[in-house]
């Protein structure tokens, strides 16, 4: 049974999550928040909200992800994760014949993307919070790699951008016109696969990532940050998780720039400018944030900031797919994503000296 706005109800009375009286007193407010799976947030006035996920499709690659996220969920109770399951949606309910998955609802907060664009940049406090939670979630990954019961789910996966000379370009298809497009401009830039390929070779399995860090799936709920949506989470280098929140200001640039470029061709107002010296000390804040909290100094902050930029390169690749998903053509913006991403692998001095203010050596 798929479920809806219309039996999501029954099926939590069901499950003994809410009661018949609530559903009576019209005690809860749904809303559906789908994008990859079926999502439905049930606000209630007297007792906590629930976020429930259910998959779209009983397709193979969807029920693993799902159940990888239940497993991931389940083990942040224990008691060796304390550290961390405060900034993480609470575990209450997995239903493995519906491949539906039920958790506590993160209500009153606000994604980092809402406050970017409400503030334009990040304030520098709030992106040292992000580098510092970020850290404390990596720092789990030998407790992680000794844990029976949740380590058998994980994957431990090396993202896509990094295995095209063994994997190909076929998964691409999925995407049609798109990936067709995105395969041709990855083979046809100057040394991006080449560039994506040798970066396989840095890939560590010592941290606990989340695999998807963007700004949407943190979240800011007063002085509290939650970080939400772990379907991909696994065994693997936090340095993609850094790269991840780094393409996220190239990001916010490169679509900054493109709504500007809109207002003007409409003659309407433009929203205030973005640029990277506007948001390098936010970028620096975050940056600064994540090492303290890692504890990297000297030449192994260095190297470490020097990794996960050039993992930058292979993150804006899968940006593509992310910001042309309902385009369906690579635009100017994606194309430009891939530009930046050779310039990383040509220059990666350069690079790290403009994101986070280091010097150029």
């Amino acid at each position: 049974m798929f479920l809806t706005a219309y039996n999501l109800a029954h099926y939590l009375m069901a499950k003994g999550l809410i009661t018949t009286q609530s559903v009576v007193d019209g005690d809860f407010i749904l809303a559906e928040a789908g994008r990859r799976n079926r999502n439905f947030k049930l606000s209630r006035r007297r007792l906590p909200g629930l976020f429930v996920k259910q998959v779209k499709s009983t397709e193979p690659q969807a029920i693993m992800t799902i159940e990888r996220e239940a497993a991931f969920y389940r083990a942040i109770g224990d008691p060796r994760y304390a550290a961390i399951s405060g900034m993480i949606p609470r575990f209450i309910d997995y239903d493995a014949t519906r491949y539906a998955l039920t958790l506590s609802l993160t209500e009153d907060a606000e994604s980092l993307s809402e406050r970017q664009m409400r503030d334009t940049v990040l304030a520098p406090e709030v992106a040292r919070q992000l580098g510092q939670a970020l850290a404390l979630i990596h720092s789990f990954g030998a407790v992680v790699a000794a844990d029976t019961d949740l380590r058998p789910n994980l994957p431990c996966q090396i993202p896509w951008p990094l295995n095209v000379d063994t994997a190909g370009y076929g998964f691409l298809s999925a995407y049609g016109n798109l990936g067709a497009q995105l395969t041709q401009a990855i083979q046809e830039t100057p040394g991006l696969s080449a560039g994506l390929v040798a970066l396989r070779a840095h890939w560590q399995f010592d941290s606990l990532t989340h695999g998807d860090m963007k700004w949407d799936n943190c979240l800011l709920r007063g002085e509290e940050l939650m970080v939400v949506d772990w379907e991909l989470a696994d065994l693997g280098d936090g340095a993609w998780d850094v790269a991840t929140i780094l393409k996220e200001y190239i990001a916010s640039i490169l679509m900054n720039r493109s709504m500007r470029e809109a207002a003007r061709a409409r003659n309407a107002p433009e929203p205030a400018e973005i640029t990277l010296d506007s948001t390098r000390p936010s970028l620096r804040a975050f940056w600064k944030g994540y090492a303290a909290g890692r504890g990297l100094s000297g030449p192994a902050a260095d190297a470490y900031l020097d990794r996960a930029v050039r993992f930058t390169a292979g993150r804006l690749v899968v940006a593509v797919l992310e910001y042309c998903a309902f385009a369906k053509n690579l635009d100017a913006t994606a194309r430009t994503m891939l530009d930046y991403a050779r310039r990383i692998f040509e220059y990666p001095q350069i690079a790290t000296a403009q994101l986070a203010g280091m010097p150029a050596n």
